[in-house]
């Protein structure tokens, strides 16, 4: 006798069977269909799978038992399975061993897995792993679009996206790790936890026979970053920044200008951004939520843009180089480089008067200082979170997570056009009192 397996209980059930097999020896257990006589759910620890067990032709006492596996129950669901079963018995009636063409299949997937290139293998983690994705973490698209993002910003560039996987090596990956965690600790532990369930996924295809991040210690946990610039450092790193040639002075600027990340401000294309609106449409593919996001540019923002557009690309506002696409053409690629970006600002900020004080900073320090210096003006948490992109749940009771109807659209705008004044009465603030001090020692040095 079978059991009446939907969509609604089938959670229950498998819960149950694996409470079942807690308390024995056994390591998986079958439950029988009561629809499609031999149609079943093999529940193990872990994993739970559809599979079917049928006598091969005919049917009769002397004919062969087949089973056959339909797939893993997080991608087939009752009604789905039972479709398959139903396919699969019309062929094992006329005589067709599916197991057959199963076997040819799976030896025709280990070769591609075994030549597979990273970028390709790595594109078919990722749209498994998505579809797979069991625990709420996994489920969440954020998630996911941080590891796509992860793979095609961070590492498939740094090993080759023409890289065979089986060709990567333990070095390789310590490097890249390594490199990764000097600059950035957080993203070096991102980049082991994404890089280790892929290369495990590449073993069970037999892409490679044994991960190379087997021995590989996880980066150590990084405490989170409070790190906000005072006044007298904002206004030396953005002397700092005046002084730098396109792109890198401007790109400094409008990152605290806008409050947004570093690879979005860096990435800005002209078709995203509306200089008549004042606004700039950042695409979900860019960020780190994987939602498009609206910005509203300060006046002081809209003229720097305007500064830029006899020096920038056609495509990107900040790039300085090139490279030939797939069909041979030359295209502009957004600027990279930040580490000697960074050495150049750090030499300009020495030469400057009490830039030698500035201590240690980060771009994304930039960003925290905004979001300080916006709630320092007495804007709402709410609103600083969207201005933000940030889209937690965790403020106004969780509203904000929850219902994203209503943006706030003029309180953000007004949000960055404060911000952008206070920015500014801070520099004319130093530039009065560097006149003053000047005109005091040009009166001492009088008398």
């Amino acid at each position: 006798m079978g059991e009446r397996i939907t969509n609604r209980n089938v959670e229950s059930l498998v819960k149950k069977a694996r409470a079942a097999l807690a308390l024995s020896r056994k390591r998986e257990v079958i439950i029988w269909d009561e629809e499609i006589k031999g149609l079943g759910l093999r529940v193990g620890q872990s994993k739970s799978t559809w599979l079917l067990k049928k006598r091969l032709g005919k049917g009769g006492s002397e004919a062969k038992v087949i089973w056959t596996t339909l797939g893993d129950l997080s991608l087939l669901g009752p009604q789905e399975a039972r479709g398959k079963a139903r396919s699969t018995i019309e062929d094992i009636r006329n005589g067709n061993n599916p197991n057959d063409k199963t076997r040819a299949t799976r030896q025709a997937d280990i070769a591609a897995y075994r030549d597979g290139k990273l970028a390709d293998l790595w594109g078919t983690w990722l749209s498994i792993s998505r579809a797979r994705g069991k625990s709420k973490r996994l489920k969440g698209t954020d998630y996911w679009h941080g590891v796509e993002r992860l793979g095609r910003v961070e590492i498939i560039p740094v090993l080759g996206p023409n890289t065979p996987v089986r060709n990567i090596t333990k070095s390789q990956i310590r490097r890249l790790i390594e490199n990764k965690e000097v600059r950035s600790p957080s993203v070096a532990r991102m980049m082991f936890a994404a890089l280790r369930p892929f290369l495990l996924w590449c073993v069970e295809r037999e892409a490679i026979t044994v991960s190379p991040m087997a021995e590989l210690s996880q980066p150590r946990k990084v405490k989170s970053r409070d790190r906000v610039l005072n006044d007298q450092e904002l206004v030396a790193v953005w002397c700092a920044a005046c002084s730098l040639p396109y792109p890198w002075g401007p790109f400094y600027r409008l990152c605290l200008l806008t409050a947004q990340r570093r690879d979005e401000v860096a990435t800005m294309e002209w078709r995203d951004v509306d200089l008549k609106k004042r606004e700039w449409k950042i695409p979900s593919s860019k960020t780190k939520n994987g939602r498009e996001h609206l910005v509203h540019l300060s006046g002081w923002a809209i003229d720097i843009l305007y500064s830029l557009k006899q020096k920038a690309g056609d495509k990107f506002v900040f790039t300085t180089s090139k490279r030939t696409n797939a069909e041979g053409e030359l295209e502009e690629i957004a600027i990279s480089g930040f580490s000697k970006a960074r050495i150049a600002l750090d030499k300009k900020l020495e030469s400057l008067k009490g830039g030698s004080d500035v201590q240690r900073w980060t771009i994304h320090d930039l960003r925290r200082t905004a979001a300080t210096g916006m709630a320092a003006l007495k804007v709402p948490p709410h609103i600083v979170e969207r201005v933000l992109n940030h889209t937690s749940g965790k403020d106004v009771g969780g509203l904000v997570g929850i219902y994203q109807h209503f943006e706030y659209v003029e309180e953000r705008r007004q949000a960055l056009i404060d911000w952008a004044g206070y920015i500014n009465e801070l520099i004319l603030s130093d530039m009065r009192r560097e006149r003053e001090q000047s005109d005091i020692l040009s009166f001492n040095s009088q008398e």
